[in-house]
C-alpha cells in the first residue's frame, strides 16, 4: 500500500547525510552498518495529523476528515464513522495512541475514540498523495442501507379555505300529459371557513293536481352537519347527521345524529396507505439501478456503494413482476427478476385507521325531518401489523343490542389476499312479555387474486338465526341487511385478441323472503381497427331459481374525433318482453355550450317510446328540457346552479361541487384560465371565473394565458398550485396589473449618453440598468418619475421627468438629463 513517502524519504535522507558528514571517508563501511539505526529513528517519528478527502469504495463522501498516521498505520475517529452510519466495531480498537500524543497534535479526544483502519481482513487502505485522499475499500454490507424511491404519490400542498356562503340549487319540473304537475327543488346551504364547513341539504316538493287545482307543498330535510378536517393529524370531526361503521367491509352502516371522530386519509391524498413492495440488493461500486414493472420502466436511481432498498410505487393492484437492473461504474450489469403482490386492502405497518361515533339513530330518513330514536355508540378500527397482515375490529350497541367482531386481511405471499371475520351479537328479544337476551354470530371469508390479465374474487358470509346488528335490529323490513347467507364469485380474464370476459355468481339466502340465485356472463371483444373505435359488449344473465335467461348486446359507434356517437342495443327476455333501442348523443363541450340526446325504444309487449333532450351550460347555470312518450308526450325542465357570497360580493355560478375555486385576474376580463393544463374558460368582465369542481386537498395547477394582453400589462405570476379544503372555496389570485412601460433616453449634463451598465434605482422597485446609447426601460412609469443612477466610482446623478400614462403601447421619452450629484463614499 502507498504511504506518505515524501515525509519518510526526507527524514531518511537527512539521517544518512548526517552520518556521512560526521564520519571519515575511510570508515564508509562502518557508517553503512549504522543505517538500521536511521531506519529505527524513522519508526520513532511522532504521530502525524493529516486532513484528507475520504473515499469509500470509489465513492467520495465529500468529507475532509482528520487522519492520524502512526508507524505507517492510519487511524480515524469513531464519530466520523458514526456520521457515515458505519459500525466502528468492524475496526480494531486503538492500543498505540496516547492522550499526550493527541494533545501534542492539538486534538481534544481520548485514544478510545479512535480506531485503526488498515491491516485488517476484508479491508484495504491506501493513501493518494497527489489527490490528498484516503481510499478505503470495505465489504458492501458494512455500509448503511440506502432507501430509494418514495412512499407518497406526490408532494403535499397545504389546503386552504376562504370564508363565504354557498347555495346550490337543482330545480326539476315534470309535466305529464293530463296529470298532476310536480316541482322539486333540491338545495344545499353551506357556510365554509378555515374552521370547517356547515352544510344543510333538503328538498322542496310541490304537487299541483290538475283536476282539483290544489297544491301540496312540503320540505324534507336530508342532512345537517359541521365538519372540521385536520391535515396534520389526518383526522375529521363531524357533528350532526353522520354515518357509523365506515371502516370494515363486513359491518353495516346506520345514520345517526351525533358526533364522530375518524381517521380520514381522504384529506391527505398524497399518502400511500398500503404496503409497497420492496426490492433489495447491494452494490460494491457507485451504480445506477433501473426498475421495470411488468416490462415497463418505472424509475432510474443513482446509488452509492452498499445495500439498498427500492421503495418505488408500482401503479398496479395485484400480482406483478419487477426486474431490477444494476449497472456499476465500470459498466457491469446484474439483472434480478422479483415477483410481488400489491393490495389496497392492507394497511402499512403501524398505521391505524379508526372511527368513533355516538348519537341517536336517525329514523324515517327522507320522510320526517327530525326523527331520532335510541342512543347508539360505534367503534371501528383497522391496524397494520405487518406488511402482509392487517387486523380489524368493530364494536357497536346500546342497552338493547351489542355487537362485536374481529377480522384480518392476510396476504398469501404472491398469491392473493385472504380476509376473514367473526362477529358475536346479543340482543333483547320480546317473547311473551319477558325480556330474553339471544345471541348470534356471523362468519365471513373472502379471497382475492388479481393479475394484469386475470383475476377472481370469492366472498362467503353466513349469519346464525339470532345474529343482529344495529342495522337489521331496527330495520327488519330491509332485504339488504337481512340475508342469512351469501356467496359471491367474480372471475375475469382478458387477452389482446379476445378482449375481456367476465363470469359472476350471486347467491343470497334471506329470512322470510325470496332467495337470489343469479349467474352473470359478459364479453367485450376486441374489434378490428378498421371500425375506428367502435365498441361491442354482450351480456347474459340466468336466474337459477326461475330457470330463465335474459341477454343483451350493445354497439357504440363514435363519429371521428367529434363528440357525436351512436348507441344501439337489443335486450332479449325469455318471457317474451324483448326490446331494442337506438340513441344518438352529442356531448356538451367541457367549457360549456349545447348538447342533446335523441332515443327511440322498441318494446315487444308495450308501446314504443321516444325521448328527446337538450342541454345547455354556461358559467352561470345548467339548463335542460326534454320530452318523452309516443302519442302523448310528457315534458320536463331542469335548471341548476349556485349563488355564492364571497369576497364581500354575490356571484352566480354553475353548480359547485364539494370544493371549488374562484380565479381572479384583478379585474381584467377575457383572460384564458387553465386548470390542470385544460382550458376551462375566460374571466368575465369583472375578472372572475369559477372552477366549479376541484378535488379536495389536491394541489391543483392553475394558470393564465397572458398572450392576448397588450404590452402595457404586467403578469408577475402566471401559474399557481393550491389546494382547497373539503366543502370549501378558495381564491386563486393572479395580480394582473395595467402598467405603462417606456424607453427613456437619458444623457449626462454634457449631452453624452450615460454609460452602459450604470445601475438605475426607482423608488420601491427592483433596480435596472442603462443600455446602449443611454436607453433605460422602465416597466412601470408614474405621472412623475425620479431615477437615481449609480455611475460608479462614487458618482451618481438624478433624473426627473413626467410621463403620459394610459397608452396602449410602450412610449418613448427622449432627452432626459441626469443631473450629477457630488461624490459620495460607498
Amino acid at each position: 500500500m502507498n504511504q506518505p513517502k515524501n515525509l519518510h524519504t526526507v527524514l531518511l535522507v537527512k539521517c544518512i547525510l548526517m552520518a556521512i558528514c560526521t564520519q571519515h571517508s575511510t570508515v564508509f563501511a562502518e557508517t553503512f552498518s549504522e543505517i538500521p539505526d536511521a531506519v529505527l529513528a524513522v519508526k520513532e517519528i511522532p504521530p502525524i495529523k493529516l486532513y484528507l478527502d475520504l473515499v469509500i469504495n470509489s465513492y467520495s463522501t465529500q468529507k475532509v476528515i482528520t487522519v492520524i498516521v502512526v508507524d505507517e498505520h492510519y487511524y480515524l475517529q469513531k464519530s466520523i464513522l458514526a456520521e457515515l452510519e458505519i459500525d466502528p466495531n468492524h475496526f480494531k480498537t486503538v492500543d498505540i495512541l496516547s492522550g499526550d500524543a493527541l494533545k501534542h497534535l492539538g486534538i481534544n479526544a481520548q485514544p478510545e475514540d479512535w480506531v485503526q483502519i488498515d491491516q485488517q481482513k476484508n479491508l484495504k487502505t491506501s493513501y493518494s498523495a497527489n489527490n490528498q485522499q484516503l481510499l478505503l475499500t470495505m465489504p458492501a454490507d458494512w455500509l448503511p442501507e440506502q432507501q430509494l424511491g418514495k412512499d407518497y404519490w406526490y408532494k403535499s400542498v397545504p389546503a386552504h379555505s376562504g370564508i363565504g356562503l354557498l347555495n346550490n340549487y337543482d330545480l326539476y319540473v315534470y309535466k305529464p300529459h293530463n296529470q298532476s304537475h310536480s316541482l322539486n327543488l333540491f338545495t344545499e346551504q353551506r357556510f365554509f371557513s378555515p374552521w370547517g364547513s356547515l352544510k344543510n341539504t333538503g328538498n322542496f316538493h310541490s304537487l299541483k293536481n290538475t283536476v282539483t287545482n290544489k297544491e301540496e307543498n312540503d320540505y324534507i330535510r336530508f342532512d345537517t352537519n359541521w365538519q372540521f378536517d385536520s391535515e396534520d393529524n389526518i383526522l375529521t370531526l363531524e357533528i350532526g347527521d353522520i354515518y357509523s361503521a365506515t371502516k370494515n367491509s363486513w359491518t353495516n352502516s346506520v345514520r345517526l345524529g351525533g358526533i364522530q371522530l375518524r381517521r380520514n386519509f381522504g384529506i391527505r391524498p398524497d399518502l400511500i396507505t398500503y404496503p409497497l413492495p420492496q426490492f433489495m440488493g447491494q452494490a460494491a461500486l457507485p451504480s445506477t439501478v433501473d426498475l421495470f414493472i411488468n416490462g415497463l420502466k418505472n424509475s432510474t436511481s443513482e446509488i452509492q456503494p452498499g445495500p439498498y432498498v427500492l421503495n418505488n410505487v408500482p401503479f398496479i393492484n395485484g400480482r406483478g413482476e419487477a426486474v431490477v437492473v444494476t449497472t456499476d461504474a465500470v459498466g457491469r450489469q446484474v439483472s434480478t427478476t422479483l415477483p410481488f403482490y400489491v393490495s389496497g386492502d392492507l394497511l402499512k405497518p403501524k398505521l391505524l385507521d379508526y372511527s368513533i361515533s355516538i348519537g341517536k339513530l336517525r329514523e324515517n330518513y327522507g320522510i320526517k325531518n327530525f326523527d331520532y330514536g335510541d342512543l347508539i355508540a360505534s367503534f371501528d378500527a383497522r391496524y397494520g401489523v405487518k406488511p402482509w397482515l392487517t387486523i380489524e375490529g368493530h364494536v357497536e350497541g346500546n342497552n338493547h343490542i351489542g355487537n362485536a367482531g374481529f377480522g384480518q386481511v392476510f396476504k398469501l405471499y404472491h398469491f392473493g389476499v385472504l380476509n376473514t371475520s367473526y362477529s358475536l351479537s346479543t340482543a333483547k328479544q320480546k317473547d311473551e312479555m319477558v325480556d330474553i337476551d339471544k345471541t348470534g354470530h356471523q362468519f365471513t371469508a373472502g379471497y382475492q387474486y388479481q393479475q394484469p390479465h386475470f383475476g377472481f374474487n370469492i366472498l362467503h358470509s353466513r349469519q346464525s338465526k339470532n345474529f343482529n346488528t344495529i342495522a337489521n335490529y331496527y330495520t327488519n323490513n330491509l332485504l339488504s341487511v337481512n340475508s342469512t347467507e351469501s356467496n359471491i364469485v367474480n372471475f375475469h380474464f382478458s387477452t389482446k385478441r379476445l378482449g375481456t370476459l367476465g363470469i359472476g355468481y350471486f347467491g343470497i339466502k334471506r329470512n322470510n323472503a325470496d332467495d337470489s340465485d343469479l349467474l352473470s356472463l359478459s364479453w367485450a371483444p376486441v374489434l378490428p381497427k378498421d371500425l375506428y373505435g367502435t365498441t361491442l359488449s354482450l351480456s347474459a344473465n340466468r336466474d337459477l331459481n326461475q330457470n330463465t335467461w335474459n341477454a343483451g348486446v350493445q354497439f357504440t359507434i363514435p363519429f371521428g374525433n367529434t363528440r357525436n356517437n351512436l348507441n344501439t342495443g337489443y335486450q332479449f327476455q325469455e318471457n317474451g318482453s324483448d326490446s331494442a333501442y337506438i340513441n344518438y348523443n352529442y356531448q356538451m363541450p367541457t367549457e360549456g355550450g349545447v348538447g342533446f340526446d335523441l332515443m327511440h325504444r322498441y318494446n315487444e309487449n308495450s308501446n314504443n317510446y321516444n325521448q328527446a333532450q337538450i342541454n345547455y351550460r354556461n358559467r352561470y347555470f345548467n339548463a335542460q328540457a326534454g320530452i318523452s312518450g309516443k302519442d302523448h308526450y310528457d315534458q320536463w325542465y331542469g335548471l341548476s346552479g349556485s349563488l355564492i357570497w364571497m369576497k364581500n360580493s354575490l356571484y352566480a355560478a354553475n353548480r359547485l361541487g364539494e370544493s371549488f375555486s374562484l380565479v381572479s385576474t384583478n379585474g381584467q376580463a377575457n383572460i384564458p384560465i387553465r386548470y390542470e393544463n385544460n382550458l376551462i374558460g375566460q374571466t368575465n368582465n369583472k375578472g372572475y371565473l369559477f372552477v366549479p369542481n376541484v378535488t379536495p386537498y389536491y394541489g391543483a395547477m392553475y394558470s393564465i394565458d397572458p398572450l392576448n394582453l397588450s404590452s402595457n400589462f404586467s403578469t408577475p405570476i402566471i401559474e399557481r398550485r393550491l389546494a382547497a379544503k373539503s366543502g370549501a372555496g378558495i381564491l386563486i389570485d393572479f395580480p394582473v396589473k395595467r402598467i405603462q412601460g417606456g424607453n427613456i433616453y437619458i444623457k449626462a449634463e454634457n449631452g453624452q449618453p450615460l454609460p452602459a451598465g450604470a445601475v438605475v434605482y426607482q423608488n420601491q422597485k427592483n433596480p435596472t440598468y442603462v443600455g446602449l446609447d443611454g436607453i433605460v426601460f422602465i416597466e412601470d412609469l408614474e405621472k412623475e418619475n425620479l431615477l437615481r443612477i449609480d455611475l460608479g466610482q462614487g458618482q451618481q446623478c438624478i433624473a426627473q421627468f413626467p410621463a403620459k400614462l394610459d397608452q396602449e403601447q410602450i412610449i418613448t421619452i427622449s432627452d432626459v438629463v441626469c443631473k450629477q450629484e457630488k461624490k459620495y463614499e460607498k
